[in-house]
């Protein structure tokens, strides 16, 4: 089993951008020194829900401040960027990483996002399948041209190429859309499940992956992330009150100011999956199943059956979220990493 952390840089009431970064840098720093194998960078724009907006520069500061520990991207939203400036971007931080980088990619699901760049969310999908081709010609070819819908590219070669070869990992973030995860097996991409899924829709999208890596001709040993609410104590109860109470905080602004439809609005076209968004039905309750709150002993236990029984092998550890106080995410990271990473580590582990 691996495990990484995710960071949103949300910022909560009462602190300032400072802050934000300097919380979540801090703890970027101490996942390298605990032994986590990756840090995950989230891309959002125009709201305190999150404000990582460059992932490119933020990966270059992990870089430098760190010699080990992967990292990811979960998600650079592909609509907002243009493909060969990203391609350049992606490319040099895998260079100055030491070929580091694990590159997430999804289309976005905020509306407010969208509007502000001005970009019809019913673009999203043929942008993203757009800019994965671009991104992976730019890395892999010499120079090439591309005639598309949104990009027109005439005998170009984009330098410098990825140190990784034939070009860093690409990870796919899927909600619940069957499109994605098919169109992630086909080209042999690891799916990252979100925050929130109920855990037999988790089983169902990994079945559906791996029955596309089949018929793909594909191999299954792929890491399969999961992002995962986590809270780490000394005791079951209190990891538990603390765990809940953050996590619906973070899941109040999710439905406050996530949501894939404008205010007022429908659901634009390709986000059916969302439906029942505005209300809340999936983000306002903490799903226990999948939030892992409580002793070592007891996260241990659900880390195993997450992977028993959903077939989860690289865990997302979100410590600090809905604005969890730092001292507290530092304590349970040191926890986690101590007591519970350990079990998944040694030699003759089951897992």
């Amino acid at each position: 089993m691996k495990f990484g952390t995710f960071h949103l840089f949300q910022r909560p009431p009462g602190w300032s951008d400072s802050d934000v970064f300097a919380a979540e840098l801090d703890q970027i720093e101490a996942a390298e020194a605990l032994g986590f194998d990756g840090v995950w960078l989230a891309e959002h724009h125009f709201q305190w829900y999150g404000i990582g907006t460059d992932l490119m520069q933020i990966g270059a500061w992990v870089a430098a401040r760190t010699e080990r520990v992967r990292i990811g991207t979960a998600i650079v939203t592909l609509p907002f960027h243009d493909p060969l400036r990203l391609a350049e971007q992606a490319a040099t931080l895998d260079i100055m990483s030491g070929g580091r980088l694990d590159f997430g990619v999804g289309r976005g699901y905020q509306a407010t996002e969208f509007a502000g760049f001005g970009l019809p969310m019913d673009e999203s999908r043929a942008r993203f399948d757009e800019c994965v081709e671009i991104l992976v010609r730019a890395w892999t070819e010499e120079s090439f041209s591309y005639d598309g819908q949104f990009t027109q590219v005439q005998d170009v070669s984009v330098l410098p190429k990825p140190l990784q070869k034939p070009h860093p990992p690409i990870y796919v973030a899927s909600w619940m859309t069957p499109e994605t995860i098919r169109y992630a097996a086909e080209r042999g991409y690891p799916i990252i499940s979100p925050a929130g899924l109920a855990a037999d829709q988790i089983k169902t999208n990994y079945q559906l992956y791996r029955e596309s890596l089949e018929l793909a001709g594909r191999s299954d040993n792929i890491d399969l992330p999961a992002l995962v609410h986590v809270y780490v104590d000394d005791s079951d109860e209190r990891a538990k009150e603390i765990g809940v109470d953050y996590s619906r905080r973070y899941g109040a602004s999710l439905t406050t100011l996530g949501s894939p439809a404008a205010k007022g609005g429908e659901l634009p076209a390709g986000y059916g999956t969302y439906a029942g968004f505005e209300k809340g039905a999936n983000m306002r309750e903490t799903r226990q199943e999948l939030m892992l709150f409580g002793s070592p002993e007891t996260v241990a236990r659900r880390i195993e059956w997450l992977h028993d029984e959903l077939g989860v092998n690289y865990v997302l550890c979100w410590m600090n979220m809905g604005g969890l106080e730092p001292e507290r995410v530092q304590h349970s990271m040191g926890l986690f990493a101590r007591e519970v990473m350990p079990r998944f580590r040694a030699v003759g582990s089951t897992l």
